[in-house]
C-alpha cells in the first residue's frame, strides 16, 4: 500500500480550517486581532449552534469563494438568513407561550419550543401551483402543517397572496409572472 502524501497533506489542510466570517476591522481604533475575534466568537453559544453547519465540510470544501467581496457578501447573506431562521423560532415560541399551548413536534411529540428546522420539515412536499392567475396548494395544509402557519402569525392566504400575480417584463419584451 502506497501513501499519497500530496492527496494527505490536503485532506488535512482542509479538516484544519475553521470558517470564521466577520466584518472586524484588523487595523484602525476598533481593530481586533484574529485570535480575540475567535475567542468572542466561541464565547456566543448562540451562534455556535447557528454557524455549526458551517464548519462541516460537506459544505465548507464545496464553496469555492475566493475574493475577498465574494466572501464578505456570502457572510451577510448566511448571517441574514440566521437573523430569519432566529425570528422564525422567536414569533413561534412567543405565540406558544402567549397562548400557553404547544406545537407538534419530532415524532408528534407535543413541545413549547420549535425551531426552525423543525417547522421546515412540516412542510416538505408541500406543493403550490397557479391557476387562472391564483396562486393554491395543491395538497390541503395538515392540521400540524396550520398550526406551525398560525404560531409564526401567518394565515394561509398569507402565504399565497391571493391576487398578488403580476406580469414583469423581462429584458427583450418577454413577459414573466410570480406569485410568491
Amino acid at each position: 500500500m502506497v501513501e499519497r502524501s500530496d492527496e494527505v497533506e490536503q485532506m488535512r489542510e482542509a479538516a484544519g480550517c475553521f470558517v470564521l466570517l466577520t466584518n472586524t476591522p484588523t487595523e484602525g481604533e476598533m481593530a481586533h486581532s484574529r485570535a480575540d475575534v475567535l475567542v468572542a466568537y466561541k464565547e456566543q453559544h448562540g451562534i455556535e449552534r447557528n454557524f455549526g453547519f458551517l464548519k462541516d465540510p460537506l459544505f465548507v470544501n464545496d464553496m469555492f469563494v475566493k475574493r475577498p467581496d465574494r466572501i464578505e457578501v456570502l457572510g451577510f447573506i448566511l448571517l441574514t438568513s440566521f437573523l430569519v431562521w432566529n425570528l422564525m423560532e422567536h414569533v413561534m415560541r412567543r405565540h406558544l407561550k402567549r397562548t400557553d399551548s404547544t406545537i407538534p413536534g419530532w415524532d408528534g411529540k407535543a413541545t413549547h419550543k420549535p425551531t426552525s428546522f423543525m417547522m421546515t420539515t412540516k412542510f416538505k412536499g408541500v406543493l403550490l401551483a397557479e391557476l387562472d392567475g391564483e396562486w393554491c396548494f395543491l395538497a390541503p395544509l395538515s392540521s400540524e402543517q396550520q398550526q406551525y402557519v398560525r404560531a409564526l402569525g401567518l394565515t394561509e392566504e398569507s402565504l399565497l397572496r391571493k391576487g398578488k400575480t403580476r406580469d414583469h417584463k423581462l429584458p427583450g419584451g418577454g413577459r414573466e409572472g410570480w406569485g410568491m
